[in-house]
């Protein structure tokens, strides 16, 4: 059963580290959640570590200087990681079995602005999806796209089993009160046409073990927080480390009522979703 508590430190004192969301948990995509930030204030003067996972597709500096922007600076954490340096890393070192044997031509499906995470990784671009050796997406434009819209791009290609490299596994974010669509729901589509995806971030175990082996940690000793029951529940759960979920973050809608929990809906969608965290709380705070 999933624990209900109103703060971080109900429960701080029994993990030496925290793995913590950001968006959904520590901001929204625009401002910084007040009461989270002075969880992580609160954890660092207990001389716990705390370590940023995010399955934003850029790299983990360009995070971090976002974070830094928004109030969250470098002092605050011990460690940031990203869906997106695990697949920058990954693509550098052409080290993904998926492409092995295969060209270098890409075709990527990314806003302009991220751009950046392509820089220093040997891939000739190409501008059509049939000249493509994999495709690589990061997510969209705008993130008000319709899926349907993608299928005439991504069905030829999945007929040819061309492989897509996903940099950010999540569906859909939160941007202030807007709801946008993440790269995971090009992906997922993708492999409803039958397309083969290679997955990058949470709940995918390598972004885990390279914080472990990084941070020299073992799972017994971490709490994983954040908004989203198939990634962060999931991811943490899947390496044995215990779980704290923050409902209002993409599930804000359906879990809470007069921005308080609702234990009884927590429980449906637990059962719904096949992911039981062992604490939920409605806003990170300490």
């Amino acid at each position: 059963m999933t624990v209900h508590i109103h703060g971080l430190g109900e429960i701080a004192d029994r993990y030496d580290a925290f793995i913590l969301d950001l968006w959904g948990c520590l901001h929204d995509g625009i401002v910084v959640y007040p009461a989270a930030l002075e969880a992580l204030c609160r954890l660092k003067a207990a001389g716990k570590r705390s370590i940023i996972l995010s399955n934003a597709p850029r790299r983990a500096r360009e995070v971090a200087a976002r974070c830094a922007e928004m109030g969250i600076t470098p002092d605050l954490y011990d460690y940031i990681h990203t869906s997106g340096e695990e697949t920058w890393q990954e693509l550098a070192q052409n080290e993904i079995a998926a492409l092995q044997g295969r060209g270098r031509k890409l075709y990527p499906i990314m806003a302009a602005r991220d751009r950046a995470t392509l820089d220093g990784i040997d891939v000739e671009l190409v501008d059509e999806p049939a000249q493509a050796d994999f495709m690589l997406v990061t997510g969209t434009e705008t993130g008000k796209e319709e899926l349907a819209s993608f299928d005439a791009l991504l069905a030829p290609a999945a007929a040819r089993g061309v492989p897509l490299v996903c940099a950010n596994p999540d569906l859909v974010v939160h941007r202030g009160s807007v709801e946008e669509i993440c790269a995971g729901s090009v992906a997922q589509r993708y492999e409803m046409l039958g397309g083969p995806v290679v997955w990058f971030g949470k709940p995918y175990p390598a972004v885990y073990r390279r914080i472990l082996a990084d941070c020299d940690l073992k799972p017994a000793q971490l709490l994983c927080v954040g908004d989203a029951l198939r990634t962060d529940v999931a991811g943490g759960k899947g390496i044995g480390a215990a779980t704290l979920f923050t409902v209002g973050g993409i599930h804000h809608q359906e879990l809470l009522v007069n921005n308080q929990l609702d234990l009884a809906r927590l429980e449906a969608l637990c059962r719904r979703l096949g992911h039981t965290p062992d604490f939920a709380i409605a806003h990170l705070g300490w």
